[in-house]
């Protein structure tokens, strides 16, 4: 097994594209376009770039912002309830759906019975703890928004304890959600209906799935980080980056793990055409590795930056984008020397040669990118001043 596992590094390594085609490109200036200090979510919906906060105060509530172009405030809204809610994912659908995945109170204090959700756990692994985020949310909600930030739909699942969620992914055939649960990695499907699947356990607290992609059958693709054995594939450094497909049933049917001897890797970012981004550590040298899978997570190309490792991968049609937190020169990027952590965003092809690429000193680390034609690239980041801003790559 660990021979498989030095070959897929090898494997990238010779795909990585040809340093001696690439040429030399200037870095521009990210257009920053206003500071969004209690922004935690964002995504791209026709022209207007849609913000999410979450506010807990006297309640937990979400508030959701409609920004144009230059950075304005067009419209705000906010999803009323009774109960306590939080919006921790976000996504959209082909339409234009905005679907947002968090946690709510339950409808009911007064009610002492809830149901427990029967998790399908296929590695009989033992339940570890884990903390809770805020123990009145046992909720798992989802809600349907139109562009405009309307509610259309609001769907719920009572679980028996608090979770957490890092990732939504929505099309055509529903909707699939990661996170942890009971302290070890879930995934959870639900009908465009709103009819939950039950909640699928991948591993132990060893795991953690940081992002989902929703294929037009019902299954799921999940990306993270293993230090453990996963689906017959052992551990080959002190952590692995790790793709895995779950069936619409909860069946793991494929993994696959990018290992480096004695180093540790994690994906953190993907899309729908199956672009990742993740950290790749050995030693005291921190790279963020951007590579474009196949729909049998075969590479077809690979780059590494050097980062601090913080990054999102984005891709659009013919061009793909990557967001890191740069701290040091990148070859082939002329005027591109940070003293300290800053973001950076580049613009490859379709062989993964970089073709453009945008810097900011304000801005220090991604936290999202999105996309919408009307728009291009939009995004959030950290600032050097320890804030949140919306970022824009001008066209």
């Amino acid at each position: 097994m660990k021979k498989i596992a030095i070959l897929l590094v090898l494997t990238l390594s010779a795909l990585s594209p040809a340093q001696a085609a690439q040429k030399s490109v200037a870095v521009k200036s990210i257009e920053k376009l206003v500071s969004a200090p209690d922004a935690e979510l964002l995504i791209a919906s026709g022209s207007s770039i849609v913000v999410i906060s979450n506010s807990d105060s006297p309640t937990a509530r979400i508030s959701i912002s409609g920004l144009n172009s230059s950075g304005s405030v067009i419209w705000q809204k906010k999803i009323e309830s009774l109960n306590n809610e939080i919006a921790s994912a976000v996504t959209s659908d082909a339409e234009g759906n905005i679907w947002l995945a968090g946690f709510s109170s339950l409808e009911s204090p007064a009610e002492t019975a809830t149901s427990t959700v029967v998790a399908e756990n296929p590695d009989s692994v033992p339940l570890e703890t884990y903390p809770a985020m805020r123990n009145d949310l046992k909720v798992l909600k989802i809600w349907k928004i139109s562009p405009l930030a309307e509610v259309i739909a609001q769907y719920s699942k009572e679980l028996a304890e608090p979770g957490l969620i890092n990732a939504i992914s929505a099309n055509s055939s529903g909707v699939s959600i990661v996170g942890q649960f009971a302290g070890k990695p879930f995934l959870m499907t639900a009908k465009q209906t709103g009819v939950f699947s039950k909640m699928f356990f991948v591993g132990t607290s060893k795991t953690v799935i940081n992002t989902v992609v929703r294929n037009t059958d019902g299954s799921s693709n999940l990306f993270g980080a293993s230090s453990e054995k996963i689906g017959g594939k052992n551990l080959v450094g002190k952590r692995d980056g790790i793709l895995m497909k779950v069936s619409i049933s909860g069946a793991l049917t494929s993994v696959v793990r990018s290992s480096i001897a004695k180093g540790d890797r994690a994906w953190l970012s993907s899309d729908s055409n199956l672009l990742l981004s993740g950290y790749v550590k050995s030693g005291k040298v921190t790279e963020t590795a951007i590579t474009k899978f196949n729909s049998s997570f075969g590479p077809t190309w690979t780059l590494r930056i050097p980062s601090s490792g913080e990054s999102v991968a984005l891709s659009t049609g013919k061009s793909s984008y990557l967001a890191v937190s740069s701290n040091s020169a990148v070859k082939s990027l002329t005027g591109w020397k940070p003293s300290k952590n800053q973001l950076l965003l580049m613009t490859f092809d379709a062989k993964g040669m970089i073709t453009a690429a945008s810097g900011s000193l304000d801005l220090s680390a991604p936290i999202t990118l999105s996309y919408s034609k009307e728009l291009g690239i939009v995004g959030l980041a950290k600032t050097t001043d320890q804030s949140i801003a919306v970022f824009k790559l001008t066209k």
